[in-house]
């Protein structure tokens, strides 16, 4: 029954290549998923006004209000911060990492860093990974 675990586990998590360095990111819980699928949903409702002329992303932007921006760019440090577990230069040495979302928690020394202190790029790219493996129909069970 370990080698089930063990793959359940493996299932479960991924390595993204961002900004020069690995990531191993893993899937998060599914309220965590429930938040950030909200919110993106409360805020792409149409609006009173008509709609954007260029496509959905164009009419997503302008129904949402910056405060509403804001909030969602929060829900996805959030999922990034609950995703990230390790980082490595050269993808076979990891070093164990703990995010969080308040800068006077960060202390490198121990492990943990903010968020927003993540090199440009790494938390686009990482947080769709963390999407794909926390919403992947059934793809982490074939793996």
């Amino acid at each position: 029954m370990t080698t089930i675990l063990h793959a359940i586990q493996s299932a479960a998590t991924d390595t993204v290549e961002a900004a020069g360095m690995y990531w191993k990111v893993r899937k998060v819980c599914s309220a965590d998923l429930a938040k950030v699928g909200f919110a993106a949903l409360a805020m792409s409702a149409p609006s009173s006004g008509e709609p954007a002329e260029n496509g959905p992303a164009e009419d997503f932007l302008s129904n949402v209000s910056p405060k509403q921006a804001e909030q969602l760019a929060g829900l996805q440090d959030a999922t990034v911060a609950a995703g990230i577990t390790a980082v490595s230069e050269d993808g076979e040495n990891w070093e164990p990492i703990s995010l969080v979302l308040n800068l006077k928690r960060e202390d490198p020394d121990k492990g943990i860093l903010c968020v927003n202190s993540l090199p440009a790029g790494v938390i686009t790219e990482c947080f769709t990974a963390i999407m794909t493996l926390s919403t992947d129909d059934g793809r982490a069970a074939e793996r």
